[in-house]
């Protein structure tokens, strides 16, 4: 992790020390952007990490937060998961966890925790007793939830990167391990300084460039870092974020700004995405969809807008994808402004069906009771995925979408008619 090596040992030591009691709690506190959510990601799959615990789970916590999503993402590391499981209510699935880490060394991380509630929610469900040397680390932006979950003085709060941690961070980024040239360094060096020493805004202006070989590329972009004058470094960032936006080719920008339609902080399975995408009509090739999106997508994971959750055993395909928050903003903010169609999470189902031109309907994160009928008359529709919660009756009349490619089914199976 460059520029961050020292927290990282710190933090490894602190995981790993032998003692025995209750499970220590670790806060990570910082601001957005600062890399609280990459150094726990970093410690997590440490080796040294892998050998300390016999078990290691961890969740994703976003502002609309939801106790029983969050139980469920620990579950995946700690139980082997069937359909019934989503099924059961907070209560048994708490009970379940705590069942699963009994008598064992866990390590579970929680990522950004906006709210002491939040944390006085999920606390209970870790077991205490015959459970020595488990950890549970946390990262929050909130200097109240840091003290608040922090019972022995073992926060670790992270700080904006000096200018010579942001340099090599930068360098990093977007020459890798190419040679600099010496003009280069001078730019790119004007470019870091203004960055405000946050990892994010760094790497996606590195990510912007790293492609660019052109001395004249590199000082338009300086040219217009420096114009954003500001001291707020999340308005720089989100200054950063709009610069790296409008480089994108007018395929790219669409692509990114799907990620909107997700809810915020969830690891995306790449399948579900690139089907997203073509079915949108986003690709422009006819033969080889798949392959354009994966080119696609590789290149908004080059630029350092889509980060990689997950990849194939081989470690030559991505699995599943997110994007950072402040990114996930921005792709909303442009939503809303009318640079994509598409439907948001937060809005009930009877409001996102009536757009009778809409090409995908993604409601697999909206639990479903009855079979939405408004569906029937969105005649170009080719890709549905839907999240049913019992068994559900689904209407022939599905079969008059002619365009229909797509239909995906999670949950309790459905009673699919005869012509499917």
């Amino acid at each position: 992790m460059v520029g961050r090596d020292d927290q990282k040992e710190h933090l490894l030591e602190d995981l790993t020390v032998s003692y025995s009691g209750e499970p220590k709690v670790i806060p990570i506190v910082g601001m957005g952007d600062i890399g609280k959510t990459t150094l726990a990601k970093e410690v997590y799959n440490h080796e040294s990490i892998l050998r300390r615990f016999d078990v290691r789970a961890g969740a994703t916590i976003s502002q609309q937060h939801n106790i029983k999503e969050i139980l469920l993402s620990l579950l995946q590391s700690t139980i082997k998961m069937d359909g019934t499981v989503k099924k059961k209510g907070e209560a048994e699935l708490a009970d379940m966890l705590q069942k699963s880490l009994k008598r064992k060394r866990y390590l579970i991380v929680l990522d950004d925790i906006w709210s002491c509630e939040v944390w006085d929610g999920v606390r209970q469900c870790f077991p205490t007793e015959d459970n020595a040397g488990s950890r549970i680390l946390l990262t929050t932006r909130n200097d109240e939830v840091a003290c608040y979950a922090d019972t022995e003085n073992l926060s670790l709060r992270m700080s904006f990167m000096d200018q010579d941690k942001s340099w090599s961070l930068f360098k990093s980024a977007a020459f890798a391990n190419e040679a600099l040239p010496s003009e280069f360094e001078t730019v790119g060096k004007q470019i870091a300084e203004k960055c405000h020493g946050l990892p994010l805004t760094i790497v996606v202006v590195a990510g912007l460039l790293k492609s660019k070989r052109a001395i004249e590329d590199w000082e338009n972009v300086a040219k217009d870092v420096k114009s954003f004058v500001t001291n707020d470094p999340d308005e720089q960032c989100s200054r950063v974020l709009g610069l790296s936006y409008n480089h994108l080719t007018s395929d790219l920008k669409t692509c990114l700004l799907h990620f909107g339609i997700f809810p915020e902080d969830i690891d995306i399975p790449v399948k579900r995405l690139v089907r997203s995408w073509m079915a949108e009509g986003f690709l422009k090739l006819e033969n080889d969809l798949e392959g354009e999106a994966e080119k696609c997508l590789q290149e908004l994971v080059d630029r350092c807008l889509v980060l990689v959750f997950k990849k194939s055993l081989d470690g030559t395909k991505i699995r599943s994808c997110k994007v950072h928050d402040l990114i996930h903003d921005m792709c909303v903010i442009e939503i809303q402004r009318g640079n994509v169609r598409s439907k948001f999470q937060s809005i009930c189902i009877s409001t996102v069906i009536p757009f009778k031109l809409r090409k995908v309907l993604d409601l697999s994160d909206v639990r479903i009771d009855v079979f939405p009928v408004e569906i029937l008359s969105l005649i170009l529709l080719r890709y549905i995925s839907l999240f049913i919660d019992r068994k559900l009756y689904i209407t022939p009349e599905i079969c008059t979408l002619w365009n229909l490619q797509t239909f995906i089914v999670h949950g309790t199976s459905g009673t699919f008619p005869k012509e499917i």
